[in-house]
């Protein structure tokens, strides 16, 4: 977007005078780099000192180069090793459609991959080498300057780790190394979770393997294929790699599109919008569970499994980034067609000057009149959202429970905040900046705790530079229970008997509290999990894990049955009664379809909310009155 001081006055709490300084500064900066719509090298900045909010957490650097450079996303698998991604092709080889505007009708007709290598290898064949030589460097040294130049340059994914415990990484390996097919983004997510090591790079999502256990990835394969048809603009890339309360594998798609064929058979085909998709882990059931989305980086679900993110703006001034609450099945209303009808780009496309993300105020919060067909932000917020993570629970320290963690890149900030209820819907509160003055990309909570943060120094622009610090309270670094939690995030799940197991879907942790529920899942517990979830005593976290737990199983009729006379539609809590219902659409269990019609007058907005969204899945006419029918298109 086109930042004004204004505008970035307006982010900042100006009753602290140090603070709205330093904000000043990289304000003007920012400014100074981010004119409207240009493409542009890193500005020269000026550099300021790191400033921690919170006066009780201490601030140290983690690792540095050249261990690491370029930092862009960062993971930890529980045996606390860190898995970070290194690029080397954003600002080098990634192509932007802003560079090359002659392009954007022949950009915007691709439907699919083979269309965008077909267009890249014309618009760069060698016999263009001449023409083509200003600005494509010829870094395979043959001579030409073409489409084989862009597969020079690698993406790599490191292996840090802090073997003596003494606060610095010491051993630093790189675990995977390459991703650089012409057709290659950048690489922009990392996941590691039960042996498999997950990354994200247009235009697929890969699953790495070190079966050697020597630090090297040395299988690797495409896991999913055919993200990204279009070139559009550079960043807006596969990542937000996340484990889900389903037990499924949660990832975001950038605006680029994706048309994807699933090991069913079955094509997803959303070329002009970006989204969320989910699947289970050995790639089977893929889905599409979000659309409209136009550049969200990375996903976080709060306790109760709500799905949030700040998506990028469209780079159009009269707009801004948006805190959005991603429901399955929602539109956000993005297409990127829209991007390229405001800002000069009509000239190009020889479209009007119209665009229905601004004209209509499709961008906006709710308001009077907007589409119905849209699932609207929230709030306006953020600066170029980045990493984005949830405390899991035992991090950090109780002032930063039920928190959420923002990087906003470009102004050199990580802001934290919480959320509350508003109607079927949440608000902001305690918004503040929680760490100035670093380039962050990305955060991550490693099993010890500790908040762990990217610096990638460059700002866009591959350089020599980049680290990783952590954040945390020195007085309870170190704590018993902290101890406890990484040794029972280490633990093998499948050796815990399943009371233990059941104890541990009341775990203070989120982490913990999921591996106890899939793990009860895997062993097919349905009688243990029900009890727990319909029991009024029981502590609430366990309880909702134990429905979500209830819904990785197989159906079949008997369970059904069980579920539609002990599914706790009436409990006292409002938010068992809304995962109770949640969870009968899920299994789609039909005869508890008037039970969900009755929860639509339900005293709670999320009820509601929850009731609607089952009915949907299971309920028809048969089974629902008509009259309790109007109410479910009146509630949606």
């Amino acid at each position: 977007m086109g930042v004004t001081v204004d505008f970035l006055l307006s982010r900042l709490d100006k009753t602290n005078p140090k603070m709205l300084f330093r904000f000043l500064i990289v304000g003007l900066a920012a400014c100074a780099a981010f004119g409207p719509g240009q493409v542009q090298g890193q500005n020269p900045r000026v550099q300021i000192p790191f400033e921690l909010h919170d006066k009780s957490l201490k601030l140290t650097e983690w690792a540095k180069q050249p261990m690491l450079l370029n930092p862009v996303a960062l993971s930890f698998d529980y045996q606390g090793r860190l898995f970070v991604v290194e690029t080397a092709r954003r600002g080098t080889v990634d192509i932007d459609i802003r560079a090359h505007k002659e392009w954007v009708i022949d950009d915007l007709s691709n439907q699919n991959i083979p269309q965008l290598r077909k267009m890249f290898r014309s618009k760069m064949a060698p016999e263009l080498s001449e023409q083509n030589k200003s600005w494509l460097q010829d870094r395979n040294q043959d001579g030409s300057h073409d489409w084989r130049d862009l597969m020079a340059v690698k993406e790599r994914i490191h292996l840090l780790q802090d073997t003596d415990d003494d606060g610095k990484a010491d051993v630093a390996k790189v675990f995977a190394e390459g991703f650089n097919q012409e057709i290659n983004g950048v690489m922009a997510g990392v996941l590691p979770y039960r042996g498999d090591v997950f990354a994200t790079i247009y235009p697929d999502v890969w699953k790495l393997n070190d079966t050697d256990h020597d630090g090297y990835a040395d299988k690797q394969e495409v896991f999913i294929h055919g993200f990204g048809v279009h070139a559009a603009f550079d960043g807006h890339d596969l990542h937000g790699l996340t484990i889900g309360p389903d037990g499924k594998l949660y990832f975001s798609v950038g605006d680029n599109g994706f048309s994807v064929r699933t090991r069913e058979g079955n094509l997803l085909h959303h070329p002009n919008t970006g989204g969320v998709l989910r699947c289970n882990w050995d790639g089977s059931s893929l889905e599409v569970f979000a659309t409209g989305l136009r550049n969200v980086q990375e996903l976080a679900f709060d306790e109760f499994g709500n799905l949030f993110s700040v998506d990028n703006d469209g780079d159009i001034r009269e707009e801004r980034e948006r805190f959005v609450y991603i429901t399955e099945g929602s539109d956000s209303g993005w297409r990127l067609n829209w991007q390229f009808k405001k800002g000069g780009w009509p000239s190009q496309t020889q479209t009007p000057d119209y665009c229905p993300w601004i004209d209509e105020k499709l961008w906006l919060p709710h308001w009077k009149g907007q589409a119905v067909y849209i699932t609207p932000p929230m709030s306006e917020f953020s600066v170029g959202p980045g990493g984005f993570k949830y405390n899991p629970g035992t991090a950090l320290n109780d002032r930063y429970k039920g928190t959420f963690f923002l990087c906003e890149f470009p102004v050199q900030k990580v802001t934290a905040f919480k959320t509350e209820p508003q109607g079927a819907y949440f608000k902001m509160v305690d918004e503040h900046i929680f760490l100035f003055g670093m380039m962050a990309s990305a955060i991550n909570f490693g099993p010890d705790g500790s908040l762990y943060v990217a610096n990638w120094d460059g700002k866009w622009q591959p350089n020599e530079l980049g680290s990783i610090w952590v954040v945390d309270d020195p007085a309870i670094r170190r704590s018993e229970k902290r101890k406890q939690v990484a040794e029972l995030l280490r633990s093998n799940y499948g050796g815990h008997p399943d009371v233990f197991l059941v104890d541990l879907l009341a775990h203070e942790d989120q982490r913990i509290r999921l591996e106890a529920q899939f793990e009860l899942a895997r062993r097919d517990k349905f009688a243990e999990l029900l009890k727990v979830a319909a029991n009024p005593n029981a502590k609430r976290l366990a309880r909702v894990h134990a429905l979500w737990g209830l819904g990785q199983l197989e159906t079949d009729s008997q369970r059904n049955k069980r579920l539609a006379r002990r599914l706790p539609f009436t409990d006292s809590d409002f938010e068992i009664r809304a995962q109770a219902a949640k969870l009968a659409g899920t299994k789609k269990v039909k005869s508890c379809a008037a039970k969900l019609a009755d929860l639509l007058h339900d005293e709670n907005a999320r009820v509601q909310f929850h009731a609607a969204m089952a009915l949907g899945q299971a309920g028809d006419s048969s089974t629902v009155p008509s009259s309790q029918l109007d109410c479910v298109a009146r509630t949606q």
